[in-house]
């Protein structure tokens, strides 16, 4: 049953029965929903843009010259922010075909690297270096979003 009521130069129509406080209660749950799917969706979106806008960015290991701090197939984080300070023990790419080794040696623009499964050195400058390694992930999309908000 509806009922038509005026109050000055508005008119409502009222919904009188059984229905009326559900119909009000679903239509309100309808819109929190949305609002929470719309909030955390925003937040994902803006995590996973500012991670690739800080410089990160999720590479695949190829190779066991890191085993076993690295495994052949895993994905990985990395920085393309190259920090200024000394990067002795730090895992960095470098070169044109962007190898992963260790720093172990680093006199200012001359840097050591040796990969931990490996017994050679390689020699390179500060220029070489392409991005610095971040961590080993599981989760690709949910790390690159926590990554992004920091």
């Amino acid at each position: 049953m509806e009922i038509r009521q005026t109050r000055g130069s508005a008119t409502f129509w009222l919904e009188k029965g059984k229905n009326a406080g559900y119909n009000m209660i679903k239509e309100r749950l309808v819109f929190v929903v949305f609002l929470i799917f719309f909030t955390l969706q925003s937040i994902l979106l803006i995590g996973y843009f500012r991670f690739y806008t800080k410089g990160y960015e999720i590479v695949t290991v190829q190779g066991n010259s890191m085993l076993p701090t690295l495994e052949n197939g895993q994905k990985a984080i990395v920085n393309y922010n190259i920090p200024e300070g000394n990067l002795t023990n730090m895992i960095v790419v470098f070169g044109n075909t962007r190898i992963c080794h260790r720093c172990i040696k680093d006199e200012g623009q001359w840097l050591t690297f040796k990969g931990d499964n490996t017994a050679s050195f390689e020699h390179g400058t500060r220029d070489e270096l392409k991005a610095i390694f971040v961590k080993v992930t599981q989760d690709p999309f949910l790390d690159s979003i926590i990554f992004g908000l920091q």
